[in-house]
């Protein structure tokens, strides 16, 4: 059965009348026609399944059943200083099939964009949502992770409270402080975690981090690329956290 996401604002009663935007794309794209079923996501875990009824500028669409998803397991929110290229592309995509709450990208001392060129940024928004949406359709994940606004290094560091726990990953710090050594909280508050650019962080802004509750941890003797090690930290984490 295929799935569309719809705007969690859309009334969901016997019957479902959808926007012109959605309506276009599953009849005149895809050619999807009357009789043919749907399922409906809202990216706050409700699910709906339904049929087309009627066609026209706006799809009619008969409910069928509903069901709501609860989230599940710890709470992981993914800071990443902003990358050039697709790589961050790459990382809303992997983040979202992980099942990350929360993503924020931010910018660093060390980022390879020009400062003044990031208010250009915003402007991948829509694309970047596109790919959360179909990253959440593939992996049959009925909650959209969240996408926040960009912030500066600064803000990012003090945009959660202080009953997360809170960790920064970073090249230079010993070995002995990894996640082999550290342990997770599994509360309802969640973990914060930190990657830098492609350049890494400085020690100024590692300092700053410590300054504000940040563990300060290690990946490893191996330098990674800043997408794989964001990739990486993700996955073992999840597994620690049993939220795979």
């Amino acid at each position: 059965m295929r799935r569309f996401f719809i705007n969690p604002d859309t009334v969901i009663d016997q019957e479902i009348l959808l926007s012109e935007q959605e309506s276009h794309h599953i009849a005149r794209v895809l050619r999807l026609g009357i009789g043919t079923s749907l399922q409906l996501l809202d990216g706050r875990g409700n699910i709906h399944d339904a049929e087309i009824i009627a066609m026209g500028n706006q799809l009619k669409l008969r409910l069928i059943s509903s069901v709501h998803i609860k989230q599940q397991g710890v709470p992981l929110r993914v800071c990443q200083s902003v990358l050039k290229g697709r790589n961050m592309e790459l990382l809303m995509q992997k983040c979202t099939e992980l099942g990350v709450s929360e993503f924020t990208p931010y910018y660093s001392d060390r980022c390879q964009w020009k400062k003044s060129k990031l208010s250009s940024i915003s402007e991948k928004y829509d694309r970047w949502q596109r790919i959360i949406e179909e990253a959440c359709k593939q992996c049959n994940n009925p909650i959209k992770m969240q996408l926040m606004p960009l912030l500066s290094f600064e803000k990012m560091l003090v945009q959660q409270d202080n009953s997360a726990q809170k960790i920064l990953f970073w090249e230079e710090e010993i070995q002995e402080h990894s996640l082999h050594s550290y342990p997770l909280q599994n509360g309802n508050s969640g973990l914060q975690i930190v990657f830098g650019p492609e350049g890494g962080f400085p020690t100024t802004e590692v300092e700053c981090a410590k300054q504000a509750g940040f563990q300060i941890l290690s990946l490893g003797p191996r330098i990674l690329k800043a997408e794989t090690a964001n990739i990486a930290a993700v996955s073992i984490i999840q597994y620690l956290l049993g939220n795979m």
